[in-house]
Formats: C-alpha cells, sequence, structure tokens
C-alpha cells in the first residue's frame, strides 16, 4: 500500500511539473531555429529568437550561447562575455562554451582568466586541441614565445590540419627572425588545402616573410592583395601592411592601405605614427627631389612620335613651353623614387605634383606635365 502511494504521488507530481517545463520546451525550440539563423549569417534575426527564448526562459544554455554570439558580433563585448558564462554554468561545463568564453577573455585582454579557463579544460581532458590552442594563445599574449609554440605543437599533434594554429606558429616563426620556417608552415597549409592561399590572413603572413626573405616584387603583390580583403575588425593588420609597405619602399600603396583605416582610427597612435612617417617622406621628396625622364638624355625627353619634347627646368623640373598642349591626351603622369611611385601630375593646367591621395606636394613650373611615359624621381 505504501508503495503504491508513494508511486501515485511521484505520477501526481510529474503530471504537475509538466507544464512547467513548458517555457523551456519552447525557449530550446527557439534556440534551435537562432542556430539556423546564425549559420546562414542571419545574425538579426538570430539575435530576436535568442531574446524571445531567453524571455520564455533563462535556463536555456544554447539560448545564451546563441545571444552571447551575436552581442559579440555587434561589439556588446561585456554582455556577451555575461551570457556565455551563464551558458557554461548552466550546461555544466561544456568545453565549447568554455573554449568560447576563454577566447572572449583573451579579446578583452583577460589574459589570466582566459588562461585558467583553458586549464580547467586541460584537467578535464588533455586531448583538448582547441584548449592547447588557447592556452598558447596566452602565452602569446604575454609575450612568452617558447611556452606559445609549444602548446601550438601539442594542439598539432591531436589535430594536425588546424590553419589557425598553423598561421600562429609561421607568424612567431617570423617574428622570431626565422622567416624560412615560416615560409616552410605556410607552404604545408596550401599544400594541405590550396584554397587557402587566397584567405587574406594567409595572403598576409606570406607577404610579410616574403618581406624579411627579401623577396620584394612577392612581397608587394601579397600585401596589396591582402589588404584588399582584410574585414574591417582585422584593421590593425592594415598598420602592419602599411609599415612593411613603407619599408620596401611602395610610398603609394603604404598609403592606400593606410587610407583604409583612417576615416575611423584617425587618433590611433600607430596610426598617427605611420601617417607621420609617410608624410614625413612625401615632404621630403618634394623638397629635394628633381623630375627626370626615364628614358633620354638628362635634359630632354623623347615623348610620343611626333609631339614635342618637354625641356628641364630650373632644378630639374619639367617645364612645359607656354601653350603647349600635353602630348597623348593621356590624363597624368607617374613619378616614382626608389622603384616607389609617389604621385603624378595633373593636366588640368594647375601644374600640382599630387600623391595618390591626392595630396598636393610640390608645384611644377609651367602647364601641367602629361605624358604616356612614366618619370622618375631622383635625388
Amino acid at each position: 500500500m505504501l508503495v503504491l502511494l508513494v508511486g501515485s504521488e511521484v505520477g501526481c507530481r510529474a503530471f504537475r511539473g509538466t507544464p512547467t517545463n513548458k517555457p523551456l520546451v519552447s525557449a530550446r525550440q527557439l534556440s534551435l531555429r537562432g542556430a539556423d539563423a546564425l549559420q546562414r549569417d542571419r545574425y538579426s534575426d538570430a539575435e530576436l529568437l535568442f531574446s524571445q527564448a531567453l524571455a520564455q526562459s533563462p535556463l536555456d544554455e544554447r539560448a545564451h550561447w546563441g545571444y552571447a554570439t551575436t552581442l559579440w558580433s555587434r561589439g556588446d563585448k561585456e554582455q556577451a562575455t555575461y551570457h556565455m558564462s551563464e551558458a557554461l554554468r548552466l550546461s555544466g561545463k561544456n568545453p565549447e562554451y568554455a573554449i568560447r568564453l576563454g577566447e572572449m577573455y583573451l579579446e578583452s585582454g583577460k589574459n589570466e582568466q582566459a588562461k585558467q579557463i583553458a586549464l580547467d579544460v586541460l584537467s578535464v581532458n588533455r586531448n583538448h586541441a582547441q584548449a592547447w590552442a588557447l592556452l598558447g594563445d596566452t602565452h602569446r599574449a604575454s609575450s612568452e614565445t617558447h611556452d606559445a609554440l609549444e602548446c601550438y605543437h601539442r594542439a598539432l599533434l591531436i589535430r594536425s590540419d588546424y590553419p589557425r594554429v598553423q598561421l600562429s606558429i609561421a607568424e612567431l616563426y617570423r617574428t622570431t627572425q626565422r622567416p624560412e620556417r615560416s615560409l616552410s608552415t605556410l607552404d604545408h597549409m596550401a599544400d594541405l588545402h590550396p584554397e587557402v592561399s587566397d584567405q587574406p590572413e594567409h595572403m598576409l603572413q606570406r607577404g610579410l616573410t616574403f618581406a624579411d626573405l627579401n623577396r620584394p616584387q612577392e612581397a608587394t603583390m601579397l600585401l596589396a592583395k591582402a589588404s584588399e580583403r582584410l574585414p574591417p575588425e582585422l584593421w590593425q593588420r592594415q598598420i602592419q601592411v602599411a609599415e612593411t609597405q613603407y619599408r620596401l619602399g611602395e610610398l603609394v600603396q603604404a598609403r592606400i592601405t593606410l587610407g583604409r583605416v583612417l576615416a575611423e582610427h584617425s587618433s590611433d597612435s600607430e596610426v598617427v605614427r605611420v601617417k607621420g612617417s609617410l608624410d614625413e617622406s612625401f615632404a621630403k621628396l618634394a623638397a629635394t627631389s628633381p623630375i627626370l625622364p626615364n628614358a633620354g638624355s638628362s635634359n630632354r625627353a623623347s615623348m610620343n612620335s611626333g609631339d614635342a619634347n618637354p625641356s628641364l627646368g630650373s632644378g630639374g623640373r619639367f617645364n612645359w613651353s607656354p601653350g603647349m598642349t600635353p602630348p597623348g591626351g593621356v590624363p597624368s603622369a607617374n613619378f616614382y623614387s626608389g622603384g616607389a611611385r609617389v604621385g603624378n601630375a595633373s593636366t588640368n593646367g594647375s601644374g600640382q605634383f599630387t600623391d595618390e591621395a591626392g595630396n598636393t606636394t610640390r608645384s611644377i613650373p609651367g602647364s601641367s606635365v602629361s605624358s604616356p611615359m612614366d618619370r622618375q624621381l631622383r635625388r
């Protein structure tokens, strides 16, 4: 009789408890729809669905995970971190949520919290490749290069094909004056997955490595392509590209690259520093460099057949005789210094020398220079 009563009591509790589970069931259904929206890159729809799920029940860990993901994507890092920590707590320390929370801590500058999370995951599972990668990231952020490389290699022992870790290793080799090993790592990545060669981060690392190996032509091409394709959130990489282009003598390319971040990050100290170096270089060229032809004698250049020849004015600058029409109808002539194209001359009669960004840095006497033939700036 007692057993029967207990059984009846349990049955009644289960029956009475069913309605209280409905909000959680509803929340999880909304979370599934939100996860599907995330996979389709419909972040606004996903954020709405996850927020609705949390309104139904704050006990759904997947809703906290998804909501954290959407909040992080739009820059609300504090709330994103809170919801990811809730997802971790409610899930019983799901390692996937733990690693993502650690990455959030790291990107927010909370290196010790990120390191502790990686160690917590590894204390349960020493063969967790992502945890080793995260631990490597924390050592790298603390400039502990040897420990970072050791952790990254541990990650690769568990997962041999791990592009993010391979890129990190390549960059560490390059920044520790081992460009040959960096290039070997990048080549291995491309051998495994040829399509990786078209990814901006791979192009960037390869271009920087070629620059360190004194292979300027390959470096120049790859860095220009990487700059065009880098996403806005990696704007600090653009500064790195611009600095390397400046070092290679590609002043115009460096200014174009820096122009991609100037509008939104003009007050950043690194942007200001690189811009100052470029401005100083252009000003120095404008003040000291005469314009000479690429070909022909030292004081006269043959243009198109039948066109009049311009003569060098005082200081080696090209002068056009009064009333001369720029030959060929070409809109501008290009000017170079040390192999770097540093500007052009307009054909609107202003006679001004401008750089690629449109900044006037010097005047050219007489009518404006125009030619299908490039000009060479020399000291």
